[in-house]
């Protein structure tokens, strides 16, 4: 209680405690040498111990965490989501590229898929001008749309995971729990995507690679996210450059190649890390 006592003063509840814990190192492992079953267990008792002066814990275990909370994103939110895609009406396809990055990074500053800004925000940024004008009108029109879909898997992936916190018998429990809650979120926007897109590659393999950049940042994860885009970018310029030489037959597929490795590689680096309870931190 001693070494952990600034993360017991501000806790709102076991739950928190339970993501401290975790984030600085502590496993399963370590409270069964403290005699607890897990992690949870351990977090049950500081908060036991720690003085509060709030509702009783048991209350708070019948509820659940996120028992009150909707898995899905309003009618406003939804609707805010959208406007990005009235921005493939402008009638020059460069400027209609430069409005939808744009207005993406307007909406994106609230809802479900709003994260800190940073570097991955610049990165991300700089991809989409690397990407955008090599897309077509009806490819950049449902890269647009998807933002709503987006926007509904974020939310509802957010939701599912911090629900399982409570039913959870130890990290690697709540672990087990979250991947397929992960892996359904992932899954659906990618055929909302597809469908979208109508099976272009190089929109396909960006707005997943985008996604699942944007979870990990929303999730306090946003160094990985940061690194996985520049790395893309990296590659996507090389690329550029690769056809300009005439090192290549065409752009296009190699930046549809090299946008879907980036995003495979993503997504493997989001399986380890946004299964940790850490990563769905109170607020």
């Amino acid at each position: 209680m001693h070494r952990h006592q600034a993360l017991l003063d501000g806790c709102v509840d076991v739950w928190e405690i339970t993501a401290g814990l975790e984030a600085q190192g502590l496993t399963d492992a370590d409270a069964r040498r403290l005699r607890h079953r897990d992690v949870f267990g351990l977090a049950e008792e500081l908060y036991a111990r720690a003085p509060r002066a709030r509702r009783p814990y048991p209350a708070e275990r019948e509820e659940g965490p996120g028992a009150r909370t909707s898995p899905w994103p309003g009618w406003r939110t939804t609707a805010l989501h959208l406007l990005p895609a009235a921005a493939c009406a402008a009638p020059y396809r460069p400027l209609a590229a430069l409005l939808l990055v744009l207005a993406a990074a307007a909406v994106t500053r609230r809802g479900p898929l709003r994260a800190a800004t940073g570097a991955g925000a610049v990165w991300s940024g700089a991809l989409l001008a690397l990407t955008l004008p090599g897309l077509g009108r009806p490819a950049l029109a449902g890269l647009a749309l998807s933002l709503a879909p987006a926007a509904w898997a974020a939310r509802w992936f957010a939701v599912r995971a911090r629900a399982q916190l409570a039913p959870s018998h130890g990290l690697s429990d709540f672990a087990d729990a979250v991947r397929p809650r992960l892996a359904a979120a992932l899954a659906a926007y990618t055929a909302a995507l597809l469908a979208l897109v109508t099976a272009s590659p190089l929109p396909l393999a960006l707005g997943a690679l985008l996604l699942t950049a944007r979870l990990l940042a929303v999730h306090g994860r946003a160094a990985p996210a940061a690194a996985g885009l520049a790395a893309a970018c990296a590659a996507q310029a090389v690329a550029l450059l690769a056809d300009r030489l005439g090192l290549i037959g065409a752009a296009g597929p190699a930046q549809a190649l090299l946008c879907a490795a980036a995003a495979l590689a993503m997504a493997v680096r989001a399986f380890r890390l946004l299964p940790r309870a850490s990563a769905h931190h109170p607020t």
